[in-house]
């Protein structure tokens, strides 16, 4: 079975040392049995340099570091669920896909990240990140 994820995060709020991202996730099975789709806040602390460094996008992937960290937390929810409903979920590793199943989506705004959208496949990058998703929803069809 094969996960589509759509992602877009937006920066809400800047401040010294403080950055605060509202980000949505959806994620689809192919063939069409499951919908999972969150949203929620992030926000990051820390010195501005790290902080930085989790906004910079990943040169392999082409994918925000934060949203390795912002995937982590929401999959945790997302297993529960689906192991509840009895529905396949995605691997823990879905935004690491093979580099030609990686499909990037324009942007209008060249200084926010980028939406992405994949066919395929987290590692945890440090920095005081606090990840607060809205319960996940499912749609099985």
């Amino acid at each position: 079975m094969f996960f589509d994820i759509n992602a877009k995060i937006e920066e809400q709020k800047k401040e010294n040392n403080q950055v605060t991202l509202s980000f949505n996730l959806l994620i689809s099975t192919k063939p069409n049995v499951v919908k999972y789709s969150t949203s929620g806040t992030v926000t990051m602390t820390g010195k501005s340099d790290d902080i930085k460094k989790k906004l910079e996008v990943n040169p392999k992937t082409k994918i925000p570091q934060i949203l390795f960290t912002i995937y982590q937390h929401v999959f945790n929810s997302i297993y529960i669920l689906s192991s509840n409903l009895n529905t396949p979920y995605p691997p823990p590793d879905l935004l690491h896909p093979m580099a030609e199943k990686i499909q990037i989506l324009s942007s209008a705004s060249t200084n926010q990240p980028t939406p992405e959208k994949t066919d395929s496949t987290p590692a945890a990058s440090p920095a005081q990140t606090a990840a607060a998703p809205s319960t996940p929803t499912i749609e099985k069809k």
